[in-house]
């Protein structure tokens, strides 16, 4: 079995993260592996109106949407990740699926641990699904962590 030195955890700060945390918990700890948290917001291409305004604005909530997701991931990491190392805490914008197996692919990476969220049906069809278009992109083995579904 390949040695697993780095894990990937994609956190949205969901319930089911958490889950998903106990998961890259357990195989950190029994491997001696390093957890990176990533968080991916949503990018905007385009801003209508009077451009400038709306281009600082965004760029003054793109500063703080990122100081608090960092300050949400250095809070999930001392509670769902006691007694691992955690190596990175990233935010990043773009496509969540792509942005992931990016990162994977860049950083080492040699597991992804995903929640995913139960959706079915039209949801699963309409809203999508990252962890399912990660694990079919993925170069590297991914933990897909189901919650309980409610049928």
């Amino acid at each position: 079995m390949p040695e697993i030195k780095r894990i990937l955890l994609p956190v949205v700060f969901s319930e089911h993260d958490t889950l998903a945390a106990d998961y890259a918990r357990q195989i950190a700890l029994c491997a001696g592996a390093e957890v990176d948290l990533l968080h991916v917001t949503p990018k905007v291409d385009f801003i209508y109106g009077h451009e400038m305004a709306l281009q600082t604005l965004h760029k003054d909530f793109k500063g703080y949407e990122e100081e608090v997701a960092n300050k949400l991931m250095t809070a999930f990491a001392e509670k769902s990740l006691a007694g691992v190392q955690v190596k990175n805490r990233v935010v990043i914008q773009g496509n969540p699926a792509d942005e992931i197996i990016h990162y994977a692919n860049h950083h080492e990476i040699q597991m992804i641990v995903i929640a995913t969220h139960c959706r079915k049906g039209l949801d699963a069809l309409f809203v999508g699904s990252v962890a399912d278009r990660v694990i079919k992109g993925s170069g590297v083995p991914v933990l897909a962590v189901h919650p309980p579904c409610h049928i």
